[in-house]
């Protein structure tokens, strides 16, 4: 039964039958073997929670957009936590080291 089930399951994700709006979000960076940024985005059913694990300068800078515009920012001390409601399934994050403007994509503006 359990084969079973995890074949019908392969087949799904095969199709796109997934649940989008559970996902994890793991943004990490680091500059001669030093970790310069840790990030975890957990987002379950329309709540997302943004934790800032490490960065460099001591704080991560957000940026959420939908549909290419800007949603919210917020800045988070390592170890701060952030949860948001209502977010669509599809949001994108963008997190930094430093503050500063960006795009969708996460260039700088």
């Amino acid at each position: 039964m359990r084969t079973l089930l995890a074949i019908i399951y392969s087949l799904m994700n095969l199709v796109g039958c997934t649940d989008a709006q559970n996902r994890s979000i793991v943004v990490s960076s680091k500059e001669n073997g030093v970790v310069t940024l840790d990030s975890v985005t957990q987002v379950e059913r329309g709540r997302a929670e943004f934790q800032c694990r490490a960065s460099r300068t001591g704080k991560c800078h957000y940026v959420v957009f939908d549909k290419g515009e800007m949603v919210a920012d917020f800045t988070l001390a390592v170890a701060g936590r952030h949860r948001a409601d209502g977010l669509p399934a599809d949001f994108g994050q963008c997190v930094a080291t430093e503050a500063g403007r960006v795009d969708a994509q996460c260039k700088p503006l």
